[in-house]
């Protein structure tokens, strides 16, 4: 396996120390943490206490759903509802702080188990007046197989016959990745595990270890920069389960490695992120290095966003991931966060572990329309939950 070199990045690590005792339970906005003011775990290695100054607020955690398995993406409408998908095949929809007993869409007699099933949402720009919205779903129906397809959202269901699919890949029993975001261009970008078989991530005549771009009526995207396959924008990914854009319209993925060598990426058209040729970083010029590795520990890092806004201003202008790594270790289950230099940059200048070992695996992070964070777990069996973050 390459070498990993020692990165050129200057750090400032900013791990704060809080314990953490969250009692959480109940559904549709029940309080649960009396403070959650840094987060949790690790040991600070220099830079201070991000949140103890510069306007930062101290702050709470509470359950907003409960009783859930495996909510992995979660999505709001103009009118306020938020949509989320459950991995076992539901999309879910909560209205006014209450998630509504029937599902959107109901697929669990279809999807496969394993890492497959119902993941990525995304909603179209113009929801408001054509309730288009997006999902990544993997299927049993003609051989297992992953899909990402247009649905018509009417009334709190999906019209019947309104599905139009957009592209197929292939599956396996881990890595889809399954992640989707339509990014400030108007263009819909897929990430594509390579379904437990690394050579397809560096073969171009297939869809599987890739970040796709595509128009949203399933149209391969002017310029993308492979001739080969038109839906290309990048290659050479393992398990690329979080795309996030910044304020400056720069992309930015997580990635899971083998055995930790987990990555934070910059997103550029046409690079190679070397997987399976190159692990860690390789300092070859064929491959882009990741910009951060977590390595030796695992983070398992999973969905993605950036945090732009007031409400909690110690996190505005952050890069924030939940991870679904090993318990017990540094990089246990938390929320990371990750400040650059600059929009766009690469440089990291703050880097936090938050929550560590509060809520067990979390799969995903989204910013809702009050400017607070949401956060839910991957912990199975009817568990999990969806947390909001907010000021205390």
């Amino acid at each position: 396996m390459p070498g990993v070199r020692a990165s050129g990045v200057r750090l400032r690590w900013l791990i704060a120390v809080t314990s953490l005792a969250l009692l959480l339970g109940g559904c549709g906005g029940d309080s649960s943490s009396p403070s959650a003011n840094a987060g949790g775990g690790g040991t600070p290695t220099g830079g201070g206490n991000p949140t103890g100054g510069g306007g930062a607020v101290t702050l709470a955690t509470e359950v907003v759903a409960s009783g859930l398995t495996v909510p992995w993406e979660m999505v709001w409408a103009p009118d306020g509802r938020m949509f989320f998908t459950e991995q076992p095949g539901l999309l879910r929809v909560m209205v006014n702080g209450n998630v509504q007993a029937a599902p959107v869409l109901d697929l669990t007699s279809i999807v496969p188990g394993g890492e497959a099933g119902m993941l990525g949402l995304e909603l179209d720009r113009s929801f408001a007046s054509n309730h288009f919205l997006y999902i990544f779903y993997c299927l049993t129906t003609g051989g297992v197989h992953c899909r990402v397809s247009r649905f018509t959202e009417s009334n709190n269901s999906i019209a019947p016959g309104s599905e139009q699919v957009l592209i197929e890949t292939a599956a396996g029993p881990h890595h889809e990745a399954g992640r989707i975001k339509i990014g400030p261009d108007g263009l819909l970008y897929v990430a594509v595990g390579d379904v437990f078989d690394p050579q397809t991530a560096q073969d171009l005549t297939r869809n599987e270890g890739k970040i796709l771009r595509m128009n949203v009526d399933g149209s391969a995207a002017a310029g993308n920069p492979f001739p080969e396959n038109p839906f290309v924008y990048t290659l050479g990914h393992r398990d690329p389960q979080g795309l996030a854009f910044d304020s400056s319209g720069q992309l930015y993925s997580t990635e899971h490695g083998p055995i930790s060598n987990d990555e934070v990426n910059i997103i550029n058209a046409g690079k190679n992120y070397g997987w399976p040729t190159c692990i860690g970083r390789c300092n070859d010029p064929r491959f882009v290095d990741p910009i951060k590795l977590f390595s030796p520990e695992t983070a398992a890092p999973s969905g993605a966003t950036f945090y732009n806004g007031s409400a909690i201003p110690q996190w505005n202008g952050s890069l924030l991931f939940a991870t679904l790594g090993l318990a017990g270790n540094t990089f246990a289950h938390h929320l990371h966060r990750i400040k650059f230099d600059r929009p766009g940059g690469t440089n990291i200048v703050e880097e936090e572990v938050l929550f560590r070992d509060a809520f067990g695996r979390l799969r995903n992070v989204a910013v809702g329309p009050d400017g607070f964070v949401y956060i839910s777990t991957s912990n199975g069996g009817g568990q999990d939950k969806i947390i909001r973050i907010r000021p205390k």
